[in-house]
């Protein structure tokens, strides 16, 4: 079933086209967006699944290992092929991880990562 959902954070949702008139909604008197989802979630805090470089599911706590040689942009260190990383931390973006190598803490490409 269609229905229309506003996106300011205000929670609206109409069964008809229109736009917000919450108070104090950030998209107030903007169109409110079509959505037809069925679980009220309105596309947001949906799974996020993020792979790894042959395609295995990464969870907050995993460890991985870098499956290339990865230079450090501005420095002269470079992070070799099988190097193991504990712990990565999941981020916003499904081909990015949070994590530390050797009390560094960088951001990894996915596709340079592969699951123990």
């Amino acid at each position: 079933m269609t229905h229309f959902v506003c996106k300011g954070g205000c929670g609206g949702v109409s069964e008809e086209a229109g736009v917000c008139e919450a108070e104090g909604c950030a998209n107030q008197w903007e169109l409110l967006e079509s959505c037809e989802c069925s679980d009220n979630k309105h596309g947001e805090g949906s799974d996020l699944v993020v792979k790894d470089s042959n395609g295995a599911a990464l969870n907050d706590g995993d460890d991985v290992v870098l499956i290339k040689d990865l230079p450090l942009r501005g420095t002269s260190r470079v992070y070799k092929r099988g190097t193991k990383v504990t712990g990565i931390k999941l981020t916003d973006n499904p081909e990015e991880v949070d994590c530390r190598i050797e009390g560094s803490s960088i951001v990894l490409r996915t596709e340079f990562l592969k699951k123990l």
